[in-house]
């Protein structure tokens, strides 16, 4: 697939143990990951029946400490510190921390799924899938997991198996927000193998199923436009703008459509838009048409 025919990946939020999941900026592999929340302190336990003399004040004094030393036992967790690397994008370190997890609670799935995110996100794709693999072994079930695993199937252009990891979240959780994810992540599958109608077909699902998702509409607004449907592309782009002004990808892909349509002048003014906010993607075709 050339510059002009890039596509969005990602973009819907997933449901991960009580937590929101946000987008990878564009299902690019830099994106932040996604993980739950972190632990809060937990309450001090209810006291026993009051009681007298000296006996009350050093245990009451127990009492309070109590909440302070579980937050320090938190807060040494290495867990929770490759959490933290994760999350600030220190995947290298995180690789690290979660190695020694893994050394000493080897079946401990969230420590080779967090290490597997890192490696994907460090373009370590045989890593990363070594990793996902082993966390879905641990815990089969684990839809999260399954969908992290497919979306490193794509970087390292396994679509195939990719594919089959969607059609399994899709099937057994067909309403759920991770449901809608994977079909996002199908679309994309679709786009890479060329299979363009298909991939039409999954993002016209998707945004009767998601009316405001930006993102659907930009795919499929390239998914008409390699179809040759161009006033089609320009209506879907011109949906996801509107949306989400500041989705770059839709103004470069719109610009393609219009150059199509022979509408130059509207085309420009997308192009630089697209430079504008950092897409050196378009650059080749903004000095073709435009300067």
């Amino acid at each position: 697939m050339g510059k002009e025919s890039k596509i969005l990946l990602d973009g819907f939020a997933v449901q991960h143990h009580g937590a929101n999941l946000g987008p990878r900026k564009g299902l690019d592999r830099h994106a932040k990951p996604f993980f739950p929340r972190r632990p809060v302190d937990p309450e001090t336990p209810p006291g026993k029946p009051a009681l007298n003399g000296a006996m009350r004040q050093p245990t009451m004094i127990l009492l309070a400490l109590a909440p302070t030393a579980m937050l320090a036992q938190l807060e040494s967790d290495p867990f929770l510190d490759g959490l933290a690397a994760v999350r600030e994008e220190q995947h290298q370190q995180a690789v690290t921390i979660f190695t020694g997890v893994i050394a000493q609670k080897p079946d401990q799935a969230r420590a080779w799924y967090y290490r597997g995110i890192s490696r994907d996100a460090l373009g370590d794709a045989v890593g990363a899938l070594h990793d996902l693999d082993r966390a879905l072994l641990l815990t089969p079930k684990d839809h999260n997991i399954r969908l992290k695993r497919a979306e490193a199937y794509i970087h390292a252009g396994r679509y195939e198996e990719a594919e089959t990891d969607l059609g399994v979240i899709i099937a057994e959780q067909p309403e759920h927000a991770i449901g809608v994810h994977a079909r996002f992540d199908l679309g994309q599958v679709h786009m890479a193998l060329g299979n363009y109608e298909t991939a039409l077909t999954v993002y016209t699902d998707l945004v009767e199923r998601e009316p405001h998702a930006a993102k659907a509409y930009c795919n499929r607004g390239i998914a008409q436009s390699k179809l040759g449907a161009q006033e089609a592309a320009v209506a879907d782009l011109s949906k996801a703008l509107l949306l989400d002004p500041d989705l770059t990808m839709a103004y470069g892909s719109r610009a393609i459509a219009l150059i199509a349509l022979d509408r130059r002048d509207e085309a420009c003014q997308d192009l630089v838009q697209a430079r504008e906010r950092g897409d050196a993607s378009m650059d080749e075709t903004l000095v073709i048409y435009c300067l």
